[in-house]
């Protein structure tokens, strides 16, 4: 099968560039897109809560997207950082729940999932604030009733630790030979030519998006897509160090 792409969109709180985000909504309608929005239960985080406010009821927009098909993820609690702890991905040296004891956890969780429910949203998907999780944020996961995580380095979608997993290790769009690919936006950072390249992406391939509920479909617990997973995961991560030394150097 060719290659077949997602879109995520981290971040996703009151406080954000809405300009670009209704920039990119009208691509996304226009070409049928239905992004993942990682939506943030209880926004602690001082750096986000510097961007604008949305005029208007947050939570009602957020269900009226769900409605007209966008995805809704769990993006964390409170976004904030409490550990250094990379977690099973190996990206980022800082976590809000890797490294934390199973029932500190598990109680974060439930209070997010708890928060979203309250507000009328539906859910089955986990998104780690700074892609940083380990086992038993999977196992507390689990226990909660959620399905899939929105990560992994493998090619196509895959069954690990009793859930699924969606590829994503990119954030700029590309075109691929093969595989399921999520690209990961952070659309309060994004700089015009980011957006532009988005734009542009969408429209020259939206045939060839998946909704997530297709991409779950695909899910395989196949021996050599995780072992696939696990040299793509080992090489972004050598090529990731190599980038910071030389930027040391």
């Amino acid at each position: 099968m060719p290659a077949r792409y997602l879109i995520r969109l981290d971040d996703i709180a009151p406080h954000m560039d809405w300009a670009r985000f209704e920039r990119l909504a009208r691509v996304f309608d226009e070409f049928g897109i239905q992004p993942l929005l990682g939506v943030i239960p209880d926004n602690q985080d001082l750096q986000l809560q510097q961007f604008p406010q949305y005029l208007g009821d947050f939570w009602e927009k957020i269900r009226s997207l769900q409605a007209r098909g966008w995805e809704i993820a769990q993006h964390g609690f409170q976004h904030l950082y409490v550990t250094r702890d990379c977690g099973l991905m190996g990206i980022n040296g800082l976590s809000e729940f890797a490294g934390l004891p199973f029932e500190e956890q598990l109680d974060k969780l439930a209070c997010g999932q708890r928060l979203l429910r309250e507000r009328g949203l539906q859910f089955e998907t986990f998104m780690a604030p700074s892609h940083s999780f380990d086992r038993l944020t999977l196992r507390a996961l689990r226990e909660l009733g959620f399905t899939t995580v929105t990560d992994g380095f493998a090619p196509w979608p895959s069954i690990e630790h009793g859930l699924i997993f969606l590829p994503q290790w990119l954030a700029n769009p590309r075109v691929l030979p093969l595989g399921v690919q999520t690209f990961c936006l952070h659309i309060n950072v994004m700089t015009e030519g980011q957006v532009l390249r988005v734009e542009q992406f969408v429209a020259e391939h939206h045939r060839e998006f998946l909704t997530f509920a297709e991409a779950r479909s695909l899910a395989t617990p196949r021996t050599l897509n995780r072992v696939a997973g696990r040299v793509v995961g080992s090489t972004l991560r050598s090529l990731k160090i190599l980038r910071r030394t030389l930027r040391v150097g």
